[in-house]
C-alpha cells in the first residue's frame, strides 16, 4: 500500500527508542516494585504467622522452582480453611522469591507469555478488591485473616499492618501499570514484525468488506507460518494490523499508534552526581538495622518457649520440695533470674551477669515492635525520623546500635545456657543461631554506615554532632 513503507520505518524507529527507554528506566522500576512488594508481603505474613492465624508450610516453602506457576485459587470452605490458605500462600511466597531473585528483567526475557504469568501471579492477591467482596476465594479468606489483626486490640501490630497495606496497594497499582507498559510494547513489536515479514506477501485493498478481511487474516496466518523461527500466532493482534490498513480511519489509527509509542520527556540529569547527604546515610543505617525485626521477635519467643519447657521438666514434686526448703519466700521472685556468661572482647575474659529473663524478653519484644514500625518505610515512625534533626538522628542510631548489641549478646548467652541445661536433661530444644546471624549481619552493616557518616563529617571539616546528646528520642 502507498505509504506503508514510510509508516513501517517510523514504527521501527519508535519501537527502538521505546525499547531503550523500557530497558533502561522501566525494567529497573519493575524489579524494584516487585522486590518492595515481596518485602511488605513477607512482613504481613510474618505477623499473621506469629499470631497463629496462618502457618508456615513445612514441606513446600523452600522447594526449588525454575518457572512461574500461579497457585490454585479454587473455592474454599468458609470454615477450617487455614491450612489450605497457608499452603497456597506458601506457594505464592515461593513464587515471589523466584520472581525477585531468579527472574531476568529484560525485554528479551520478558515476552508476552512470561508477562502473562507474572501479571497473574502479581494479582493473585487482589488488593484492588481486598475484602469479603473479592471475586478471588484466596483473597477473600486471606482478607478475613488479615482484618482480624488489623482491627484487633493490638494497636502496635494493627498500625504495622495498616502501613504495610498502604504501601502494598501503591505498589500493586504501580506494578500493574509497569507490566501493562511492557505488554503494550511487545504487542506492537509483534505487529511490526508481522507487517515486515507477512504483510508484503498478501494484497490488501482499503475499504474491503468483512469477508475480504477474513480472507486477509487467513492469508496473513499462512504467510506468517512460513517463517522458521516458531513464533506464536496472535489472531487478535493480526486483526488489529488489518484494521490499521483497511478501516476507513486506518490513517488515524496508525498516527495514534505512533503517539502511544512516544517516549516520555525526562528531565536532563546532570553528569555530576551530587554528594550523598549525611541524613541519607543515617536513614539507610536505620533501615538496615530494622530489617531483622522478625528474626529478633522469633528468637525471643523461641527462648521463652525453651525456658517454659525446661521449667516444666524441673517442676516435679521432688524438685518442688527441694526448692521449697532451700529458697526463702522472698526469693521466689528470682525464679526466672539466671546467671549467664559472656565474653568481654576487649579483655578476652569471660564475665558473668544475672539477668531476669521475663523482663529481658519483654524489653526485646518492645524493641522488635519498634524496629518493625520503622522497617515498614513510609509509616508514621519512619516519617518522624525523616523530619528529625541530624544530631538527634545520630544519637537515636547510636542508642539503637548499643541496645541491640546488648540484646544480641544476651540472646547468645541465653541460647548457650538453655542448650546446655537441655543437654543435661537429655532433651533437645530449638536453637536460634540463624536469627542471631541475621541480627549480627544487620548490626555490622549498620555500624559500617555509621562510620561512613563519621568519616564524611571529618572530610568536610564540620564538627560532628555525634557526641551531642539528643533532647529526646525521635521515635
Amino acid at each position: 500500500m502507498e505509504g506503508s513503507g514510510d509508516f513501517l520505518q517510523q514504527l521501527s524507529e519508535a519501537l527502538e527508542k521505546r525499547a531503550r527507554w523500557l530497558q533502561s528506566t522501566e525494567m529497573p522500576r519493575l524489579r524494584e516494585t516487585l522486590n518492595a512488594y515481596a518485602t511488605h508481603f513477607e512482613s504481613v505474613m510474618g505477623i499473621l504467622i506469629r499470631k497463629g492465624l496462618l502457618r508456615e508450610d513445612p514441606y513446600n516453602y523452600d522447594q526449588a522452582t525454575n518457572d512461574i506457576v500461579v497457585p490454585s485459587d479454587k473455592p474454599l470452605p468458609d470454615f477450617e480453611n487455614a491450612d489450605e490458605v497457608s499452603y497456597r500462600l506458601a506457594g505464592f511466597r515461593r513464587q515471589l522469591k523466584f520472581l525477585t531473585t531468579e527472574q531476568e528483567y529484560s525485554l528479551a526475557a520478558l515476552k508476552l507469555g512470561k508477562l502473562k504469568k507474572i501479571s497473574a501471579l502479581f494479582t493473585y492477591i487482589n488488593w484492588q478488591e481486598f475484602g469479603d467482596g473479592s471475586s478471588s476465594p484466596t483473597t477473600r479468606i486471606f482478607a478475613r485473616v488479615f482484618m482480624k489483626v488489623r482491627m484487633g486490640t493490638d494497636s502496635m501490630t494493627a498500625q504495622i499492618l495498616k502501613d504495610n497495606e498502604t504501601q502494598i496497594e501503591k505498589l500493586f497499582h504501580e506494578g500493574r501499570s509497569l507490566i501493562a507498559e511492557i505488554v503494550s510494547y511487545h504487542r506492537e513489536a509483534w505487529k511490526a514484525e508481522l507487517r515486515r515479514t507477512a504483510l508484503p506477501r498478501i494484497g490488501l485493498e482499503p475499504g474491503a468488506g468483512p469477508s475480504r478481511r477474513e480472507e486477509a487474516l487467513r492469508a496473513l496466518r499462512k504467510a506468517f507460518g512460513q517463517e522458521p523461527d516458531g513464533r506464536p500466532w496472535y489472531p487478535a493482534l493480526a486483526q488489529e494490523v488489518i484494521a490499521e490498513e483497511l478501516e476507513p480511519d486506518a490513517a488515524a489509527r496508525r498516527d495514534a499508534l505512533l503517539v502511544s509509542l512516544a517516549v516520555p520527556d525526562l528531565p536532563v540529569l546532570k553528569k555530576e552526581t551530587p554528594p550523598v547527604e549525611g541524613r541519607t546515610v543515617l536513614l539507610e543505617a536505620l533501615r538496615i538495622l530494622c530489617r531483622p525485626h522478625e528474626e529478633l521477635a522469633g528468637a525471643v519467643e523461641s527462648l521463652v518457649e525453651t525456658e517454659r519447657l525446661l521449667q516444666v521438666k524441673e517442676s516435679g514434686f521432688g524438685s518442688a520440695l527441694r526448692r521449697l526448703f532451700r529458697r526463702a519466700p522472698r526469693e521466689k521472685a528470682d525464679a526466672h533470674a539466671y546467671k549467664i556468661q559472656y565474653m568481654e572482647p576487649a579483655l578476652a575474659v569471660t564475665r558473668t551477669e544475672t539477668v531476669n529473663f521475663p523482663q529481658f524478653a519483654d524489653e526485646t519484644r518492645r524493641k522488635a515492635s519498634l524496629l518493625a514500625a520503622i522497617a515498614t518505610g513510609g509509616g508514621p515512625a519512619y516519617r518522624k525520623l525523616e523530619n528529625t534533626a541530624e544530631g538527634q538522628l545520630v544519637a537515636f542510631l547510636e542508642k539503637q546500635l548499643n541496645e541491640l548489641l546488648l540484646i544480641h549478646r544476651r540472646l547468645t548467652s541465653f541460647n548457650t545456657f538453655f542448650q546446655a541445661r537441655a543437654a543435661q536433661m537429655g532433651k533437645t530444644v530449638r536453637g536460634i543461631k540463624l536469627e542471631l546471624l541475621a541480627l549480627r549481619n544487620a548490626l555490622v552493616k549498620a555500624n559500617q554506615r555509621r562510620h561512613e557518616y563519621g568519616a564524611r563529617e571529618e572530610r568536610e571539616g564540620e564538627p560532628s554532632s555525634a557526641g551531642a546528646p539528643a533532647e529526646r528520642s525521635p521515635v
